[in-house]
């Protein structure tokens, strides 16, 4: 929740409120979002278990050539969230590390 609200306030900042709708939800479980996809842009920033956990669900309502941003996960852990989305279909396209912390850009196929 705190995360949403911080979201909000940054894309009224930037003058995109009509544009960006921002909801918390636990997976793709939001109302909003089960109807809204198939989406080009993901972002996540949670650990890398419940990455991992989340692979079959953002597959599902990612579209083909859409991008996803992972991040949350400690660099050690990089090549094990990477493989388990390779098997739905996502290469690494960019990464960013920033001391022990990772960020995957994927693009799905």
């Amino acid at each position: 929740p705190l995360a949403t609200s911080t979201a909000r306030e940054n894309v009224a900042a930037n003058g995109l409120s009509g544009r960006i709708r921002c909801v918390t939800s636990a997976g793709f479980r939001h109302p909003v979002l089960a109807r809204s996809g198939p989406y080009g842009l993901i972002f996540a920033n949670i650990l890398a278990g419940p990455l991992k956990t989340l692979a079959p669900q953002l597959a599902a309502h990612q579209a083909p050539g859409g991008v996803a941003i992972l991040s949350g996960l400690l660099a050690r852990q990089a090549q094990s969230v990477l493989a388990v989305y390779a098997g739905w279909g996502y290469r690494r396209i960019d990464f960013v590390r920033i001391g022990e912390w990772m960020t995957l850009v994927l693009r799905r196929a």
